[in-house]
């Protein structure tokens, strides 16, 4: 029957069935649709065993499927992955000699997918295509979205890491990562873990700094997990032997929640890490991060400057964002335009500009500082100075009416200044445009819910003694040693470790003029060191020992930390 004779016998109106208000096809276009049906089963047929026939317009499919492959890839090619159990995989193909739908099948096949192809219309491949591209976006929406409600929950129900493995359903693959975020924000993880073993994956939480066991689970259900965060997070699903970096973000009560993916390939699979940067984060006061007096008066001190560089110095995990942006919540005044320069941006702040640097596309920081210069700023703040260029600029700007904030890699506060020499700088740069230094690490807090005091040992009580008298010549003040001291008896609050939160040691130190006569002269680190304990500085380690004779943590985990 054709189109003229279909519209004569409606009476020349077009004609839509009950039926057919799901496709949205009316009844001419439908029976057109029918006779293309039958032309591409009597081609399959034709072909014997080779493919089998599936109409596209009748039959459901799961949305997930698409999940595990590009879906670019899949458009291009015309192919519809349409049942799925195991490695085993049902595919629907419109034209087996077409090279994309060859190029996209290999690809399948060298992921280690077992493929029974089967023939369908081109038009049932494109209807299938354009549903899904339609109802992912509501999807995405969808699933990308966590309540507050379900962090409460957790917050109520999972008092242990080992509750909180046993709620992790891997039921669905996107309720198993949902549920691995969620639990790493009621955590307080920085970064969540995914290691595949020989049979096993262990799913480990970064607490403290410390990683701590959450769950493990079959590696079959993980390659199915990892493609799921790959696919979410930007990631080429078919590339597994080459390192890959993305992202994904996920939504609790309008706030977003950024996470970092990092993959690399392993012996038993694909290792992935997760970042989770909370944007809902909100940057205690300098008061409330532990810092000595000595220490916290310096840093109200420069609070105040108005030009000037200030360099924090640690390595990942140090604390050193979390001091750097609770520096610029005191420069973040009405008549102040601070600019900071980031890669990545992990929390953002009001009233701040914000730029997210990106090598890849040529926008590194040392380009992006000479632009921000232009912008006519007040405070500056720098996520890291790499290179001499960068430092340069950066120290040249200080001298100018700018404060400069920025990062460096070294072990101690004075070590910056050897650390810009050996980058290329002069001392006569540095000395007139170096503020202050500082160094930090974070140790381990003793739990509330489980500290006891014990009777200190020997060993110890040597140590802190020796080390109270050397703080107590710099510091001209007596420390008394008690008998006892809190300790990490370890209950199901902190995982039986004894810590729960961290607080900072540090080792501060602002340069005056005689400093500065003594980095032009270039003397050795060695005395500048001296000199510097001589005006009142305390290292790191002995500014932990002050923390363990008041009663914050314990020695061994300052040794941890500072030796």
């Amino acid at each position: 029957m054709d189109s003229k004779k279909i519209k004569a016998a409606s009476g020349g109106k077009r004609v839509k069935s009950k039926d057919d208000k799901q496709t949205g096809l009316d009844l001419s276009n439908k029976i057109n649709l029918e006779i293309q049906e039958e032309i591409v089963k009597k081609k399959a047929e034709a072909l014997g065993n080779k493919y089998g026939y599936i109409n596209l317009i009748s039959t459901p499919i799961n949305a997930d499927l698409y999940d595990f492959w590009d879906l670019k890839e899949l458009k291009e090619g015309l192919v519809i992955p349409f049942f799925r159990v195991g490695s085993k995989v049902r595919v629907a193909i419109n034209d087996p000699n077409f090279s994309k739908t060859k190029e996209v099948l290999e690809k399948m096949k060298k992921e280690g997918f077992e493929l029974q192809l089967n023939l369908a219309s081109r038009i049932g491949i494109l209807y299938q295509l354009k549903k899904f591209t339609e109802g992912k976006i509501k999807d995405d929406k969808i699933e990308n979205i966590v309540d507050e409600d379900l962090i409460e929950t957790y917050q109520k129900e999972i008092e242990t890491l080992s509750k909180l493995g046993e709620s992790i359903s891997l039921s669905t693959l996107s309720k198993g990562i949902n549920d691995l975020l969620v639990g790493g924000l009621k955590t307080k993880a920085s970064d969540i873990h995914l290691q595949p073993q020989e049979e096993k994956t262990l799913v480990r939480f970064r607490i403290d700094g410390m990683l701590q066991k959450v769950l493990e689970f079959d590696n079959k259900i993980y390659k199915e997990l990892a493609k799921q965060i790959k696919y979410k997070s930007g990631l080429r699903l078919n590339v597994n032997d080459i390192p890959q970096d993305g992202r994904l973000f996920f939504e609790v009560n309008e706030y977003k929640i950024d996470v970092r993916v990092s993959t690399i390939p392993t012996e038993f699979g694909e290792t992935i890490v997760l970042r989770l940067l909370d944007s809902r984060k909100k940057f205690l006061d300098l008061e409330h991060l532990g810092f000595n007096e000595r220490d916290l008066s310096i840093l109200n001190d420069i609070s105040d400057l108005s030009q000037g560089m200030i360099l924090v110095t640690g390595p990942t995990g140090s604390g050193k964002t979390t001091t750097l942006y609770s520096l610029l919540a005191r420069y973040n005044t009405s008549d102040r335009k601070i600019i900071t320069l980031e890669d990545p941006i992990e929390y953002h702040l009001d009233r701040i500009v914000q730029s997210q640097i990106n090598e890849k596309k040529g926008y590194t920081f040392q380009m992006a500082l000479e632009s921000v210069l232009r912008q006519d700023p007040d405070v500056v703040m720098i996520g890291e100075i790499r290179d001499l260029e960068t430092a340069n600029t950066a120290l040249q700007a200080s001298l100018t009416g700018h404060v400069m904030l920025s990062t460096l890699h070294t072990n101690s506060a004075l070590e910056a200044i050897p650390r810009l020499r050996n980058m290329g700088l002069e001392p006569y740069l540095i000395a007139p445009s170096l503020d202050t230094v500082m160094a930090q690490r974070l140790v381990r807090k003793f739990c509330e819910h489980c500290v006891e005091e014990k009777e200190i040992n020997e060993k110890d009580l040597g140590i802190l003694k020796a080390e109270s008298e050397k703080i107590s010549k710099i510091t001209k003040k007596p420390y008394n040693i008690p008998s006892k001291l809190p300790c990490a008896k370890g209950c199901e609050k902190c995982n039986h470790t004894g810590y729960l939160g961290r607080i900072v040691i540090c080792e501060i130190f602002r340069i005056d003029q005689e400093f500065r006569d003594a980095i032009t002269e270039d003397v050795p680190f060695s005395k500048l060191l001296q000199k510097a304990q001589k005006e009142g500085m305390l290292t790191m380690y002995q500014d932990g020992i002050l923390k363990v004779i008041d009663g914050h943590t314990s020695l061994s985990e300052v040794l941890r930390v500072t030796k």
